[in-house]
């Protein structure tokens, strides 16, 4: 049974080819230089969503919006387990050691959304 990544791809191939038709399977695996089995197996939920680089060329293909991307990279991490897979590298640069400070210090005291949002909105404040 697929998972939410699965899903979430299977929702957004529809009606985004030409001619408002679906994107073929097929045409994302070629892009991805993968079998149309092997992204189907992705799909279906029998194999963890892949690595950044064919996230990335699923993006491309399905012609993702930078919100949607946003989304597709959270699912991928949330069925992996793991952090989105465009997070990692930013929250380990050696340059930058308060992020990691800031998130375990968040964690330690338990701190939800609410918290983050505010973070987020002070962050937008300052462009």
């Amino acid at each position: 049974m697929a998972g939410e990544f699965g899903q979430y791809i299977d929702q957004k191939r529809r009606g985004r080819g030409a001619g408002n038709t679906d994107i073929m399977l097929k045409d994302i695996a070629n892009a991805m230089g993968v079998t149309a089995t092997y992204l189907s197996d992705i799909i279906k939920g029998r194999r963890n969503p892949p690595e950044m680089k064919f996230l990335e060329k699923i993006a491309e293909v399905l012609n993702l919006d930078e919100t949607e991307r946003t989304e597709l990279l959270d699912l991928a991490g949330r069925e992996r387990a793991e952090a989105a897979p465009d997070l990692p590298e930013y929250i380990m640069d050696a340059n930058l050691p308060h992020v990691r400070i800031a998130l375990r210090r968040a964690n330690s005291k338990n701190l939800g959304d609410d918290f983050w949002k505010k973070v987020v909105e002070e962050m937008d404040n300052k462009e």
